[in-house]
């Protein structure tokens, strides 16, 4: 009885087995998580965001979110790079610039980063799950898509790295 009540369970009109399998290991997080959001709560705190930034954006798939992000890191950039130049540059106000701005921007990002990734998420399996394809190809297109994307996280990666190595003055 219990396994055919939780089959016809839907969050969003969404049958949650299908939310279950492309959230996979992370569901126990991110179903709660999504119920929450469904009831109005649109806001919780996640601490990889906050650590991972952009790294985390990418792993998630959000790709739209992390050029963004992208793009508020280089226009912050050079609004620091012009401050100092203004004030003068130094040592200490440069990290304090770039401490309290890593701080900002972690909190801002760890507070939407479950919003962003979790109405990302409906569309992707709303739109899966109204598609005309047998179920079994369904659940593994929806657990493809749901895990996480490792190669675009260490690219990016190698090439702040290397950017951040070959363009040292």
């Amino acid at each position: 009885m219990e396994i055919e009540d939780k089959k016809d369970e839907t969050i969003g009109g969404v049958k949650i087995e299908y939310f279950e399998n492309y959230f996979g290991k992370r569901k126990g997080y991110f179903i709660p998580k999504l119920i929450a959001l469904e009831n109005g709560k649109k806001y919780s705190f996640n601490i990889g965001p906050f650590f991972f930034g952009i790294f985390w954006t990418l792993y998630r798939r959000l790709y739209f979110h992390s050029l963004i992000i992208f793009l508020i890191v280089m226009i912050e950039s050079m609004i620091e790079k012009r401050l100092l130049d203004y004030f003068g540059y130094d040592r200490d106000l440069e990290i304090s610039m770039r401490v309290i701005w890593l701080l900002i921007y972690g909190i801002v990002l760890g507070y939407l980063g479950n919003y962003f990734y979790l109405k990302s998420s409906k569309k992707k399996i709303a739109q899966i799950s109204s598609s005309q394809e047998e179920e079994s190809l369904k659940m593994r297109k929806l657990e493809k898509l749901g895990s996480g994307n490792w190669i675009l996280v260490l690219s990016f990666l190698i090439i702040v790295i290397l950017s951040v190595a070959f363009g040292q003055k």
